[in-house]
Order: C-alpha cells, then sequence, then structure tokens
C-alpha cells in the first residue's frame, strides 16, 4: 500500500475523482490550495463520497468551509512522507 498525496489546484472535479478511485489500493490524503472548490455536482458527489470513504482531506484556505484547515508551510512538510505526490 502506498502513501499517496493529490494536490488540488485548476481541474478540482478530475482531481477528487482521482483520490477516490486511488484510495481502493492504496492510502490517500487530499489537499486543496490556494483557492475555494467550486459548487458543482461533480464535486459534491465526490466529496461526499470521500467522507464517506474518510479519506484525509485539508486545505491552506479559509474559503473552504467544513475542510480542515492547515497552514502551506505544515502542508509542505507532510509532502516529504508521501510515495507519490499528484498534483492537478
Amino acid at each position: 500500500m502506498k502513501k499517496i498525496a493529490v494536490i488540488v489546484r485548476d481541474r478540482q472535479s478530475e482531481a477528487l475523482r482521482m483520490g477516490v478511485g486511488l484510495s481502493i489500493l492504496n492510502n490517500v490524503d487530499i489537499y486543496i490550495f490556494d483557492r475555494k472548490l467550486e459548487a458543482s455536482d461533480d464535486i459534491s458527489l465526490n466529496l461526499e463520497m470521500i467522507k464517506e470513504m474518510r479519506l484525509g482531506l485539508y486545505t491552506n484556505t479559509a474559503l473552504n468551509e467544513g475542510i480542515e484547515y492547515i497552514p502551506t508551510e505544515d502542508i509542505a512538510k507532510r509532502l516529504l512522507e508521501y510515495d507519490n505526490i499528484l498534483p492537478y
């Protein structure tokens, strides 16, 4: 089992979907960087799956209500612990 971080920026829906898919055989955490998640049906569905599967979901901005805030410096330190990092 690998430890994977998914970094969400531009392709938000695709990144969340990928995080959910990778969680089948891996330990996955998802980090939303520098922006608010868009409001769409796809994103809402993926967020629901992420919460049901109890994946790690974090953000470095207060714009994303209901998602655990972690300062960018702390996220950078955490990223050193992952086997793979997937930026979107």
